[in-house]
């Protein structure tokens, strides 16, 4: 009899912490997928920081490349006009000229002497301009960078989210269809 009521007793309670258990796992399984949306929503958007940065340094060189190319004439000395490009770019609006173009913040552009050190060690003459490096079949490398910030990192940000949210397009959460006004162009 004492065997039959602790067995009344124990049966009850192992449902009871089978019931407990199987909350908790379905807890630490929503936690766990949680977890996972949000390293890949935090991949994604490093991912596109990046491409901005690279694009902005793509940028730079290029402005760089090109002040140094009109600069430089059949008796200029290619060290003396490149350490004065460097030394500094205001006199040549080099990073003005990047802030002009769109969806550029001056709180995206690298320190002044990271150009000095960068040129330092890479020779100017190394560098082809950005429009010398677009081809037929290829297209233009910068282009293929804007086209993955604007549409391609925020569609894809977009098709995440859309699992938690379907009533909302990819452009529509994120704004990949608008164009900036660019304050610092003249209408």
């Amino acid at each position: 009899m004492k065997v039959l009521v602790s067995l009344c007793v124990f049966v009850p309670l192992l449902a009871l912490a089978t019931a407990e258990e199987e909350a908790v796992l379905e807890s630490i399984l929503r936690d766990r997928s949680h977890i996972e949306e949000t390293l890949r929503l935090n991949k994604i958007a490093f991912i596109r920081q990046h491409g901005i940065r690279v694009r902005i340094h793509a940028l730079l060189v290029d402005r760089y490349v090109q002040t140094f190319k009109e600069k430089m004439s059949f008796f200029s000395d290619p060290e003396l006009v490149l350490k004065e490009i460097v030394d500094d770019p205001d006199k040549f609006y080099i990073f003005k000229s990047i802030l002009a173009k769109t969806n550029v913040s001056k709180f995206d552009l690298p320190n002044r002497d990271a150009y000095r050190d960068f040129f330092g060690i890479n020779p100017v003459s190394s560098f082809k301009q950005l429009s010398a490096q677009c081809s037929y079949m290829g297209g233009c490398l910068l282009e293929k960078i804007e086209r993955a910030i604007t549409h391609e990192l925020p569609s894809l940000l977009g098709s995440i989210n859309s699992s938690k949210n379907p009533t909302l397009s990819s452009c529509e959460a994120t704004g990949c269809g608008e164009k900036p006004k660019n304050r610092y162009r003249r209408n």
